[in-house]
């Protein structure tokens, strides 16, 4: 074997150039296959990975030198660079009552001259829309103020200019569970109503908590704000310094009591690439191989097709002493041109796009992604791996090039192969390897199921060929279409294997995809436990106002026959109308879970009379009656009472401080079934203990009428025209619907499948040319090439199906049992939310999608073979010798 020199790499590199301009269709096809996966793993990479450290600050700097807050009392604090890890032990709580904020001439005076300080705050507020009652983030700071650059973009309207005025977040207007705000609306923040106008839109940078609204400075008041704090940033000062904050400033403002933020010592730290962030990157090294691995799979008979064209090119180089090194690197040349065009095309592709895309992707996650930056170390690693892509997929042909017969090729003679059955041996190795770490990888993170799968899929790329020569084995009783279909694909491995390997990649990744989004759908989560008794409706909405309540009520009562009674469950409030959260306890301890279960959003305590409580209790109860009568508190839990009297801690429903806990005589009864609530009480004692009531659910009891599904639909949209704040819900049982989920699937596997079976049956279909004109010229009828043609297509499909369904079922399994964000819940008869462990799934095997796969789509694939092939071929020609 000759050594290969650079020159002749160059000259292979014209050669392949040359070839590659000629057939230009073929061209365009490799580089599709190969540039679009690089393309969209650039896009991935560099649009959904923003820069690290972009969430860490308290409050975005933007142009500013810094950000400030503290108090007196810190005095001697210390933190890190981002502001965090002040001493609790310097910072007294909200209850001691003990912090003395800086002013802003206080901090201006510790300051280098010429400094300039613009106040800002921050805080949660209730509010009132005109369709309800909302709570969000309030950030008060004049955004017109050059410091303010780059924490925000205007998408609508205009910034605030005056007191009074406001933007709203996108990400506020795109929330379905939120009331509707159009600009110019009027909102009341606070407990003081103060009135605030939406001028304008704006998308805000991810920099601690997000606001809902940015309102103009006076606005509201600074107290309203509550007292400063370090973590949230309630009330401090963003500072334009002459000069850089350095963290020698930093330390000195610490001893005074200051944290301070500054822009010049963030800049100074090293690029945080966090444990976090660089699993992100890792978990997506399965992926990326599977994606490359599929390319492989389909530029491998696209490369071996070109070689077959270029096999009396081949054998002249031959004759005229290249060696098979030669012929092996004019082969591979291929793949190195295609494979580096291919690459660069589509990382720019990708980077392009990437940054055309970042505006409506922003827009849709309805917040800024910080400064567009691109991750070249990532994208020139899978601009290389596209590059080796590329060799891979050419590797094979340049194999079979090095073995060209130029005595064969140049009389015109078919060249005799050898028949090789791959490596079967490695490929059960690494097939029981992958299946083995796939079984174990369930219920763990769905990288390492990835990871095993793609084992799995390179153990059975090598099985493959053993495959297909076993079903050649079992071919010899079938018809001639199949039994011709079934030699030629064993005869020519390499270009049948890749197209095989390459249809049940394609299967194992839907399949695997199939099992584990069917066993998802199967899954009652935490939205789908029963939020009522069967036949209930309910209308719950506990941000309406009470003439929006009016309204409401009147078109549920439109639509009801006139003796159905209409309960309604109501909330203590405030006396100045500030709904209030109960913690009712859940046992004798006195804790008290979240509440998933709480439409009302009242944590369990309704406020109601005889018939919100048979309702609740789902049975008449003259006990429970009398204690409600009497003015007890009816408790759906015995255990929870101590000494005649259960204890309620309130808490508002904005999150704005604790109020004095609530004793009450109670009395314990047990609910039939599930408890729609925790605790009843009247209004009357509501009203003597000093709180107010307000309208948080009506509801038809299903003991006085079943309502109609066609009456729901009737009461929904009567009162979705009145407000979108409202929730109207006919409680059903619910059966898991996955038609959509299939039909979507089953798409992707048309497409995904007829394509992949398509060029494979056209690329092996130029291929059997001689062996149909040699038909054609022995008098077979013209439908037996369509027969033969349809015959490898099913060939193709059905063997890649086949394995690809098998192969995918272990995946898939594994992936359902992964661990979830949310358990499934249904309730107690105290109306305690009880979860059921999320390691314990249900698996659902999609059986139509099985079908589809394994008959429907190879035999649409057959019949679309014979469709589109010429049924007459012209004689073949003599070549000349």
């Amino acid at each position: 074997m000759s050594p290969i020199r650079a020159s002749g790499v160059r000259a292979a590199l014209r050669i392949s150039r040359r070839n590659a301009l000629r057939s230009k269709w073929r061209s365009a096809l490799i580089l599709a296959m190969i540039g679009l996966p690089v393309a969209l793993a650039v896009f991935a990479l560099t649009a959904l990975f923003p820069p690290a450290g972009s969430d860490r600050q308290h409050f975005p700097i933007g142009q500013a030198d810094a950000v400030v807050t503290g108090a007196h009392e810190w005095a001697g604090l210390t933190q890190d660079a981002w502001g965090n890890g002040v001493p609790s032990q310097r910072v007294p709580s909200q209850r001691d009552g003990a912090r003395r904020p800086f002013t802003q001439r206080e901090v201006t005076a510790l300051l280098a001259p010429g400094s300039r300080v613009i106040p800002v705050a921050r805080g949660t507020f209730r509010y009132l829309t005109p369709q309800g009652y909302d709570t969000g983030e309030i950030r008060q700071v004049d955004l017109r103020d050059p410091m303010s650059r780059g924490t925000f973009r205007l998408t609508e309207g205009r910034l605030p200019a005056a007191p009074g005025e406001a933007v709203i977040s996108a990400e506020r207007l795109n929330r379905d569970d939120a009331p509707a705000v159009a600009l110019g609306a009027t909102l009341l923040v606070g407990d003081e109503r103060r009135p605030v106008r939406v001028v304008g839109v704006a998308l805000f940078a991810m920099a601690g908590i997000e606001p809902t609204l940015a309102t103009f400075p006076g606005s509201l008041p600074a107290d309203a704000f509550g007292p400063v704090d370090p973590e949230l940033m309630s009330r401090a000062w963003l500072v334009d310094s002459p000069r850089p904050v350095t963290w020698a400033d930093v330390r000195r403002f610490n001893a005074q009591g200051l944290v301070v933020v500054s822009r010049a010592v963030i800049d100074g730290l090293p690029a945080d690439e966090s444990y976090a962030r660089v699993s992100d990157l890792v978990r997506t090294v399965p992926w990326i191989a599977i994606m490359l691995l599929e390319v492989v799979l389909l530029a491998g008979p696209a490369f071996a097709v070109g070689r077959l064209r270029r096999s009396r090119e081949f054998a002249l180089v031959a004759v005229q002493g290249g060696s098979p090194a030669h012929l092996r690197t004019i082969a591979l040349a291929d793949g190195l041109l295609f494979g580096v065009a291919a690459s660069a095309l589509g990382a720019a592709l990708g980077v392009v796009a990437a940054r055309l895309a970042t505006p409506l992707l922003e827009w849709r996650a309805g917040r800024l992604f910080g400064p567009f930056q691109v991750p070249w170390v990532a994208v020139a690693t899978v601009a290389v791996l596209g590059v080796v892509a590329g060799l891979l997929a050419a590797l094979a042909p340049a194999v079979a090039a090095g073995r060209t017969d130029p005595v064969a090729v140049l009389s015109g003679r078919r060249e005799r192969g050898r028949e090789r059955a791959g490596r079967p041996l490695p490929g059960i190795v690494l097939v029981v390897a992958g299946t083995a770490a796939t079984i174990a990888s369930a219920g763990h993170d769905i990288a390492w199921t990835a990871t095993s799968a793609l084992v799995t899929q390179l153990g059975l790329v090598a099985l493959t060929p053993a495959i297909i020569a076993a079903v050649a084995r079992l071919a010899a009783r079938l018809p001639l279409p199949l039994r011709f279909a079934a030699r030629d694909a064993v005869r020519n491995r390499g270009r049948t294997a890749p197209a095989v390997a390459a249809v049940m990649t394609a299967v194992v990744a839907l399949m695997a995809v199939g099992v584990a989004g069917d066993s998802e759908v199967a899954r009652r989560s935490v939205f789908d436990y029963a939020q009522a008794p069967a036949g209930a409706l309910r209308v719950s909405g506990p941000d309406l106002t009470p003439e929006l309540w009016d309204r409401v009520r009147s078109a549920v009562r439109e639509e009801l026959p006139a003796r159905v009674p209409l309960i309604e469950a109501r909330m203590l409030t405030t006396g100045s109308g500030d709904p209030l959260y109960a913690f009712v306890p859940d046992d004798a301890s006195g804790t008290s879970r979240v509440e998933w279960s709480d439409a009302t959003g009242s944590g369990g305590l309704l406020v109601g009379g005889e018939d919100l409580l048979r309702y609740v209790l789902r049975r008449e109860d003259p006990g429970a009656v009398t204690a409600l009568r009497e003015g007890r508190l009816v408790v759906l839990n015995p255990d929870v009472i101590r000494q005649g009297q259960a204890r309620i801690e309130l808490t508002r429903a904005a999150g704005r401080g604790d109020l004095p806990a609530l004793a009450l005589p109670a009395a314990g009864v047990r609910a039939t079934g599930q408890g729609w609530a925790r605790a009843v009480i009247s209004p009357e004692v509501a009203a003597k203990n000093g709180y107010g009531t307000v309208t948080a659910m009506l509801v038809v009891d299903p003991a006085d009428y079943r309502t109609p599904r066609a009456t729901a639909d009737r009461i929904a949209a009567k009162v979705e025209r009145i407000t979108g704040m409202a929730t109207v819900r006919l409680e059903t049982p619910e059966v898991p619907d996955d038609t959509l989920f299939l039909v979507v699937l089953g798409i992707a596997a048309a497409v995904l499948v007829l394509g992949m079976t398509s060029v494979a049956t056209m690329l092996a279909a130029v291929e059997a040319r001689p062996d149909l004109e040699t038909m054609s010229a022995v008098g077979a009828a013209p439908r037996v090439k369509r027969a033969v043609v349809a015959g490898q297509a099913l060939v193709i499909a059905l063997l890649g199906s086949v394995t690809g369904v098998l192969a995918g079922l272990a995946p898939g399994v594994a992936a359902a049992r992964r661990p979830v964000s949310y358990p499934t819940v249904f309730l107690r008869a105290d109306g305690v939310t009880t979860i059921v462990p999320a390691d314990a799934p249900a698996i659902a095997i999609p059986w139509a999608l099985i079908g589809l796969l394994v008959v429907g789509l190879p035999l649409l694939a057959a019949l679309g073979g014979a469709a589109f092939t010429r049924s007459r071929l012209p004689l073949p020609r003599r070549r000349a010798t």
